[in-house]
């Protein structure tokens, strides 16, 4: 089987050759950084599995119907880069800052654009843009062939509102303005919606794949807030993207032990990373049996794991973990994270990921 055959098969969770292995954010067609080196080596030389993910380019982005305007400066004596972004609704500005270490290590929000309900108003009156152009994914998919899934990245509903507020105000709002707050998800959804339908006219993609619904469950918010706010969104678009016979993969951090069942009822194809314990309350062959024949599992190596274990621990975590999710198919092994949580990778890490892959492969084959 080709790379690209063994994941629409993994998704479906129908028989393949040999268990899939993939290194999330590792594509040896983009070698964005040098200090991954190994890894883009170790996916070519082992034929690693990968999920290509293609959005439009910035040429392709329509023009908004609304401004926008960035102002930056350095603060040396902080370390900082401080980014302030203002968007010109029809109803007032809105702003958020930024800080961005110059490092280059992940940064952090310090004001998001949406702390008020005025603000909440201000944000609904921004009118939708026009729909994006396509070209660049049929350039892609011509160099892709058969070595890598296509997926096509899409907003999440709920998230989109979650990214404007913080997760503070947001588990206020679930209780303080929750209607607000519906109205707020309703509009994302319809945005959405629209550009979903866009892509499936032109046959975009093997699969459709979105991050942030981990912003939603427990413990900030209740079983009844996902079910709500994420269940009852991401299941419209997964029908649409399967009745354009498409897959569909989301990305959710945290406990899936409450929300599993949630995810298997929306027609979800594929779980991503599902964290072992402690993160997770459930273990991976505990998922496994749950999901059997119904949602296929990708993950269940903590990304923590190579930054705080020896060598020898991450053979036998591979080991365990290859141990619970391979039999049955229905499963992609996977980092529950990119490498990119430090701004370079210590050897050490990268010695780690070598013995992680090569075990892996050891073992793959069914």
């Amino acid at each position: 089987m080709t790379p690209r055959e063994r994941l629409n098969r993994a998704f479906k969770c129908r028989e393949v050759d040999r268990m899939p292995i993939r290194l999330w954010g590792v594509d040896p067609m983009f070698p964005d950084r040098k200090d991954w080196s190994l890894l883009y080596e170790l996916t070519e030389k082992y034929d690693l599995e990968i999920i290509r993910s293609w959005s439009p380019t910035k040429d392709e982005q329509p023009e908004l119907h609304h401004k926008e305007g960035i102002e930056e400066k350095i603060l040396p004596e902080k370390g900082f880069r401080e980014i302030t972004t203002i968007i010109y609704t029809p109803k007032g500005p809105l702003e958020s800052i930024y800080l961005a270490p110059l490092s280059g290590a992940p940064g952090y929000v310090v004001k998001h654009f949406v702390e008020s309900p005025s603000d909440a108003r201000k944000w609904l009156s921004i009118p939708d843009a026009e729909l994006p152009k396509v070209e660049s994914y049929f350039d892609l998919e011509r160099k892709t062939g058969d070595r890598a899934m296509l997926m096509v990245g899409v907003d999440e509903a709920m998230y989109m509102v979650q990214r404007l507020m913080g997760s503070e105000i947001f588990g206020y709002w679930l209780y303080d303005e929750r209607e607000l707050l519906k109205e707020m998800i309703e509009r994302a959804y319809s945005k959405i919606e629209k550009l979903v339908k866009h892509y499936l006219f032109y046959k975009l993609g093997d699969a459709y794949g979105w991050v942030g619904p981990e912003l939603c469950i427990p413990p900030l918010a209740s079983v009844r807030d996902f079910y709500e706010f994420v269940v009852k969104y991401d299941r419209k678009i997964i029908d649409l993207v399967h009745d354009a016979g498409k897959l569909t993969w989301i990305h959710c951090h945290g406990d899936m032990k409450p929300v599993i069942n949630g995810f298997i009822e929306m027609g979800l194809d594929c779980l991503n990373p599902v964290e072992p314990p402690p993160v997770g309350k459930i273990t991976l062959a505990q998922a496994k049996e749950i999901c059997k024949d119904k949602m296929c599992l990708e993950g269940g190596i903590e990304d923590g794991a190579f930054y705080t274990k020896k060598q020898d621990e991450i053979r036998e975590i591979t080991i365990e973990t290859i141990k619970q999710g391979k039999p049955g198919g229905g499963f992609i092994l996977c980092p529950t994270s990119s490498p990119n949580t430090a701004a370079s990778l210590p050897a050490y890490v990268i010695e780690n990921y070598r013995i992680f892959v090569e075990t892996a492969v050891s073992m793959r084959n069914y």
